[in-house]
């Protein structure tokens, strides 16, 4: 699928967003162990400690569990996004889950604090089970979330700001993260973390990343060296972007759209953009601009 982009018009006079916010939603991708977190190439597993050589990459749900201390009945999961392409400059991202109702029994371990911690060397999600899992950074970068039986808490969102930022500064280090709780007790039935992942059918309900980024009306201040003419447009739209670290379309639905940028020239060609309503979204030396543009 694409990547889904939503823009929350908070419009000034000229029309032009003060802030946006990207969906960045993978698919399932192919399972064959490439998958590395990619808009379609979905990157997420869980392992069980009771049946240690199973993998568990393929199935449309995760599960994590507190740690127990009576049976070796317990879980964690693991998710990847690949942020190589998305914003560096955001005010804020959010990891966004469906959660699995759980109301049917709980016997013990009902009520546990689970963490989320960022993981420290490569797994494969197709390969992953209890004996090869990757080694993981002792100190959580978000929690505690309680979680109580019983429970239906539907969709959630979770502030990763810092360790987002983190993997845009080291892209090297991104390994993706796991979920659990540490929280020692038996586990019989327990309360669990339990979401829909990258292989749901359903792709309102797989894993995603909300980025949202505060943006400059251009009635303020330019990021680029000149403004896009002409406006409305037709087959190329020329704008001067040497100076520009970031810049894509979106359309009034929010998908990105690709366009050819000629150097030489200092034009996009648009020739196969439909008639209707775009947004071209720069952002350089920190700062982001949103420009508005019809193509009739």
């Amino acid at each position: 699928m694409k990547t889904k982009l939503v823009l929350l018009l908070l419009l000034t006079i000229g029309l032009l967003p003060t802030q946006s916010q990207i969906i960045f939603q993978p698919s399932s991708g192919a399972n064959n162990g490439q998958d590395n977190g990619s808009e379609t190439s979905g990157k997420d597993s869980w392992v069980n400690r009771d049946s240690p050589t199973t993998n568990y990459g393929s199935l449309n749900y995760s599960l994590s569990s507190p740690r127990s201390s009576c049976n070796v009945s317990d879980y964690k999961m693991y998710f990847k996004f690949d942020v190589t392409n998305l914003p560096a400059i955001v005010s804020a991202v959010y990891f966004g889950v469906t959660h699995i109702k759980h109301d049917n029994y709980c016997y013990s371990n009902c009520n546990a604090n689970f963490y989320f911690y960022r993981c420290t060397s490569e797994w494969d999600e197709m390969a992953l089970i209890q004996s090869n899992l990757p080694s993981e950074d002792p100190t959580s970068f978000y929690g505690p979330i309680n979680i109580t039986f019983p429970n239906d808490l539907g969709n959630k969102e979770y502030d990763i700001t810092p360790t987002y930022r983190f993997w845009k500064e080291n892209p090297g280090l991104n390994f993706g993260f796991v979920i659990y709780s540490p929280t020692l007790g038996c586990n019989n039935a327990s309360v669990f973390f339990g979401v829909k992942t990258s292989d749901d059918a359903i792709e309102n309900e797989r894993p995603y990343l909300k980025i949202v980024n505060s943006t400059t009306a251009l009635n303020h201040q330019q990021t680029t060296k000149s403004t896009p003419f002409p406006n409305p447009f037709d087959n190329r739209i020329n704008i001067d972007v040497s100076n520009v670290s970031s810049c894509y379309f979106t359309d009034i639905k929010g998908q990105m759209i690709n366009a050819k940028y000629d150097a030489s020239s200092k034009q996009f060609q648009t020739e196969d953009f439909p008639k209707g309503v775009y947004f071209l979204h720069l952002l350089a030396s920190g700062k982001n601009s949103v420009y508005k543009l019809i193509k009739l």
